[in-house]
């Protein structure tokens, strides 16, 4: 009955994220989730999530990091390191934390046998090179694996890799196109341990993303977006970012989920302490569909 238990837990959790690697799809940096749409601007630390081909973009080093604050008790951090020393190849590392604090694990009559725990790492490879003066291509190897804690039952461990494609196009001095798709081959193989050292094993694929996007620079402190996402929800994405002074800069974005009536937004903002790019604190926020107070992302920049 434990192990069954355990197994409905999963099952669960998997269904109300209604995709496997769910932990996946909340973003990477801070740039990126404050604005949405981010496809066809991705050039910073955070490229090799939302599009590799970005990397091509950068010069120097950069390095981010970020601390996600969800509703449900939910937390996710992120670290992120690029390299662009040619000028027409760029290199991405990053790596992604997601938990759930812990969990009363009770009885069906209420008892309580202990805390129950979700955690899950993702680690991502990536390179952006250019082909000629307009276009630019990216791949992105991810590795991830993700452990289900219950009190008293078999621990449920997954471990899974996939492929992320990115291309970003300039059809103008200020005008961007930008397409990844994600998740190609991605799958969680999930083994659950039994007794009589035995275990059961199963495969949860995880959902392709198809991403389209635009970016047009209209000033030279204002740039517009705009991103269509298919895969498991299709939805749309506007954002802008507003250069105020070297200081100060604030980014925002709506987004429209077909599976829902509401408009979700979200907002951001960079300082850039003494005016200067090598060192920059991030804040974003972005309304939660699973809950009240909204996801907040504090983050850190250094480019070098």
């Amino acid at each position: 009955m434990k192990a069954l238990a355990a197994l409905l837990l999963i099952a669960s959790a998997a269904q109300a994220a209604d995709f496997a690697g769910a932990f996946l799809a909340s973003g990477l940096g801070t740039r990126g989730l404050g604005m949405g749409a981010f496809v066809a601007m991705a050039d910073d630390a955070s490229s090799p999530y939302w599009n590799p081909a970005g990397l091509a973009r950068l010069r120097g080093k950069a390095v981010q990091t970020s601390i996600q604050s969800l509703s449900h008790d939910r937390r996710q951090n992120s670290a992120s390191f690029a390299l662009n020393a040619r000028g027409d190849m760029g290199f991405g590392f990053a790596w992604s934390h997601a938990s759930v604090g812990e969990i009363d694990g009770r009885t069906a009559s209420g008892q309580y046998t202990g805390p129950i725990s979700d955690r899950a790492n993702t680690f991502i490879v990536a390179v952006g090179r250019t082909l000629g003066p307009r276009l630019a291509l990216g791949f992105t190897v991810k590795i991830f694996d993700q452990n289900i804690d219950v009190p008293f039952s078999p621990q449920a461990k997954a471990s899974g890799r996939g492929l992320d494609l990115g291309a970003q196009f300039r059809i103008a001095e200020h005008t961007w196109l930008g397409a990844g798709v994600r998740n190609l081959g991605a799958k969680l193989d999930w083994k659950v341990s039994l007794t009589n050292q035995q275990s059961s094993s199963t495969e949860d694929p995880l959902p392709r993303v198809l991403i389209l996007g635009a970016a047009h620079r209209l000033f030279s402190s204002l740039t517009l977006g705009i991103e269509f996402r298919s895969g498991n929800a299709q939805s749309s994405h506007l954002s802008a970012e507003w250069i105020l002074s070297p200081l100060l800069t604030l980014r925002g974005g709506l987004y429209h989920l077909k599976t829902e009536d509401q408009m979700p937004f979200t907002a951001g903002l960079t300082l850039s302490p003494m005016r200067v790019e090598t060192l920059q604190f991030h804040y974003a926020y972005l309304t939660d569909p699973l809950g009240p107070g909204g996801r907040q992302t504090v983050g850190l920049a250094l480019a070098f």
